[in-house]
């Protein structure tokens, strides 16, 4: 949740969210999905602060996958070293596929996956092993901050294009989770991890009505024209006009039943600074100047999970005929 202090400028995580499905809507990502759906042995890789995400993707993957996957990694700082010793730093990564799918028939090899994470898609010790397993029939993908600088045949390549070290990973993460669930896997609620609940989630599909709870619990409120006057549009990007008439008596209102979510454009990631802040923290400012803060959890410029909306540019939608005899 975005908080309400405004004393300094909040850590750049790039929308992970935003992020997160576009890429998985991509006909990459939908190749790489195929390619993990496919797979009875994966072997994953990274580079530095990714070697440690492709570490507990392995673990997770072989444990939700409930038996029908086989996840592996290079993680361990022994079988780092001594490969590295053996061979050296561009070359190590391959060594040890090379040692892991040595007893491995062609019908194995075609059921395997060399996934791999990357951030700046420069790091030879991947390239390496991408090279070394197209040389050897392995289907390969990678999630990757940036595009890779060489091109490898049949490498799925799914870039992000995100700026920071800490998005990326953060994002590799939540990306192999999806992976798991795009083959038809649960990945299960804090609580609900238990062997037994995990093939429990996997052989039964709950319905529902609703996806998720704050959708009956959260109403989601416009600023600009609906909290905040707007009488001269954007004008010079500050908050510059006085509440709407009502207003705070109606947030507070709104507040004794629900989660009040603020939404506005304001709040868009690609704002410039006003004055040194973002439209976020503008917001909160002008609010807390209201004195409305109190009644709102959450300012956002994404439309939230609401069991309600109030715009002062909505429409009501009954049907589409309706919506052009009205209009």
């Amino acid at each position: 949740m975005i908080t309400k202090n405004t004393s300094f400028s909040f850590l750049e995580i790039e929308n992970i969210e935003q992020l997160f499905y576009k890429i998985v809507q991509t006909k990459e990502w939908e190749e790489l999905q195929e390619k993990f759906n496919n797979a009875d042995d994966i072997y994953i890789l990274g580079h530095g602060g990714n070697l440690a995400v492709a570490d507990h993707a392995a673990i997770d993957i072989s444990r939700l996958s409930n038996g029908t996957k086989n996840a592996m990694c290079p993680g361990s700082a022994t079988v780092v070293t001594s490969l590295i010793n053996d061979t050296d730093f561009d070359h190590w990564i391959h060594q040890w596929l090379k040692m892991v799918t040595s007893t491995k028939t062609p019908e194995q090899i075609n059921k395997s996956l060399v996934l791999g994470f990357s951030s700046s898609g420069t790091s030879r010790d991947l390239i390496k092993a991408f090279q070394w397993s197209y040389s050897n029939d392995l289907p390969t993908g990678v999630i990757t901050a940036k595009p890779f600088l060489e091109k490898i045949p049949n490498l799925t390549e799914v870039v992000a294009n995100c700026e920071y070290y800490h998005t990326i990973e953060v994002l590799s993460l939540l990306l192999q989770y999806e992976l798991t669930h795009g083959s038809g896997k649960v990945c299960p609620p804090i609580g609900g991890n238990k062997p037994e609940d995990i093939a429990h989630y996997n052989s039964v599909r709950e319905i529902r009505k609703v996806g998720f709870k704050d959708e009956l619990k959260n109403i989601a409120v416009d600023f600009d024209g609906v909290i905040h006057k707007n009488s001269k549009g954007y004008y010079d990007g500050t908050i510059y006009d006085e509440p709407i008439d009502g207003a705070r008596e109606s947030l507070k209102r709104l507040s004794e039943k629900y989660d009040v979510v603020v939404f506005t454009a304001k709040a868009k990631p690609d704002r410039g600074l006003i004055n040194g802040k973002t439209g976020t923290q503008l917001v909160w400012e002008w609010l807390k100047g209201h004195d409305m803060d109190k009644f709102v959890t959450k300012v956002t410029a994404e439309k939230p999970r609401a069991v309600k909306y109030i715009d002062d540019k909505a429409v009501k939608f009954i049907s589409w005929e309706k919506y052009w005899d009205e209009s």
